[in-house]
């Protein structure tokens, strides 16, 4: 036990010495090294660029679509008919408007001869929308366009028009 505590006498001593051969010219090692350091100069931190504002839009458009087909057999059967147009698409405010646009659908349907053909199509199409020449976007537009028409023989035509809609998120102009 003596000698732990002899051993722990000489250690507290020799500490103590050693940290008074530290200071140098009346200044501790520790200050000596901080006032030689170089000063780091911290950038600022950029400032967030701010964030834009916008708003959802309602976009519409009319569409006229037409096709034509041919009946089957003499009593006529089932059918499928093609029917393709072009539309433009623009907001309320006609600042956001769409190129033309083309559009197609198919009808399937039963068809006689003699008989009046009415059906409902509902095409969906994606459209890209410009403001002033610049693109802010694309949407699908959808909707139910009416097509009717009349057999001559074994062969018809239909036709028929309405408006098809969307909305889409739009920024605010710079």
């Amino acid at each position: 036990m003596k000698k732990i505590i002899l051993t722990a006498a000489c250690a507290l001593f020799a500490g103590s010495l050693n940290a008074a051969e530290f200071e140098l010219n009346g200044a501790s090692l520790v200050d000596q090294v901080v006032a030689s350091a170089p000063e780091v100069k911290i950038p600022e931190a950029p400032k967030p660029a701010r964030a834009k504002t916008g708003s959802y839009v309602q976009l519409s458009g009319y569409v006229s679509l037409s096709g034509s087909g041919w009946i089957h057999g003499d009593n006529g059967g089932f059918t499928s008919v093609t029917l393709s147009g072009w539309g433009n698409f623009r907001d309320s405010s006609g600042r956001i408007t769409s190129n033309s646009t083309h559009i197609s659908a198919t009808a399937s349907f039963w068809v006689r001869p003699n008989q009046s053909i009415f059906e409902t199509v509902r095409p969906n199409v994606y459209v890209t929308f410009y403001r002033d020449g610049r693109m802010v976007g694309s949407t699908s537009m959808t909707g139910s366009i009416s097509v009717n028409g009349w057999p001559s023989s074994n062969y018809f035509s239909l036709s028929g028009s309405g408006y098809l809609n969307g909305s889409m998120y739009v920024e605010d102009a710079d």
